[in-house]
């Protein structure tokens, strides 16, 4: 069980060359496609300067330095990529919005690759909720990197967060290749303490024979918390020297505004390891 087109988001952030890198390694462990996307962000500028009234044609110079940034981005990507021994792989460049742009190309990816936000980052892309926008709206999982991550993540101990939401359960199907592979994998079924436990009774223990059938021994854990159940799983995670956060991304978007819940919010605003969603 393979992820075999692996898509990754190749923006201008300080963080695109060890995202890069991840991607390449795990496109060789999956013997994956590859894809690099790079959007220039024009789309965005156009649509702004519609809504205000200003001349198109005295922005010429800044689409045309987008331009080349973006195919030096390209060019870049494709180094890297074969100096990792990636056997097949691509770029793309567009003009639109990275976030919308890799939602829409995860139509035709088994696994995009993002980073989180880093707000000390002066290169972060005009569209900077990118991890939230495409773990909303891409039909694949979406692994968040850290962006103060490692460039060559493990990956051998993996902690699932479990509540008996179709969102968690898409989760866990969707990350089987990583989870056949793990050494160990922990299954975190967090009771939030006067908000009741996790809908499934004896919380954990029917998704652990399910993934027991396809060959992953899980250990259900069952702590409960009166704070937030963002930071205790994060905690969590850390607690097992967890390499990998599987959890469902929960909210909604409406129009281009993304109102996430609270346990996905903290966990994009605090991770240090990364996290595999899937809505």
């Amino acid at each position: 069980m393979d992820y075999k087109t692996i898509l990754v988001d190749n923006d201008a952030a300080g963080t695109a060359a060890a995202r890069i890198d991840v991607a390449a390694g795990l496109a060789n462990a999956h013997q994956a496609h590859l894809v690099g996307l790079t959007q220039t962000g024009i789309l965005h500028f156009i649509r702004d300067a519609g809504t205000s009234g200003v001349d198109f044609g005295g922005m010429a110079p800044l689409f045309e330095q987008l331009r080349q940034d973006a195919g030096e981005r390209a060019v870049r990507f494709d180094q890297r990529a074969a100096q990792a021994g990636v056997a097949s792989f691509e770029h793309r460049i567009g003009d639109e919005d990275a976030g919308v742009a890799l939602a829409a190309e995860a139509m035709y990816a088994d696994l995009v690759i993002v980073s989180q936000r880093d707000p000390a980052d002066t290169g972060a892309p005009v569209d900077a909720a990118v991890p939230e926008y495409v773990a909303m709206n891409a039909p694949c999982p979406v692994l968040v990197l850290p962006c103060a991550g490692a460039a060559a993540p493990a990956f051998e101990r993996i902690v699932v967060a479990w509540n008996a939401s179709p969102e968690a359960a898409r989760a866990v199907r969707q990350a089987l290749p990583f989870l056949v592979r793990a050494q160990q994998v922990d299954i975190a079924a967090i009771a939030h303490e006067g908000h009741g436990g996790p809908r499934e009774p004896g919380g954990g223990a029917q998704i652990a024979r399910f993934l027991a059938r396809h060959g992953v021994k899980a250990d259900v854990r069952q702590p409960s918390t009166a704070a937030s159940v963002g930071e205790r799983l994060l905690a969590l995670a850390a607690e097992c020297g967890s390499g990998l956060l599987v959890m469902g991304c929960y909210g909604h978007s409406r129009f281009r505004e993304l109102l996430l819940g609270g346990v996905s919010r903290t966990v994009l605003q605090d991770m240090s390891l990364p996290v595999l969603m899937a809505h």
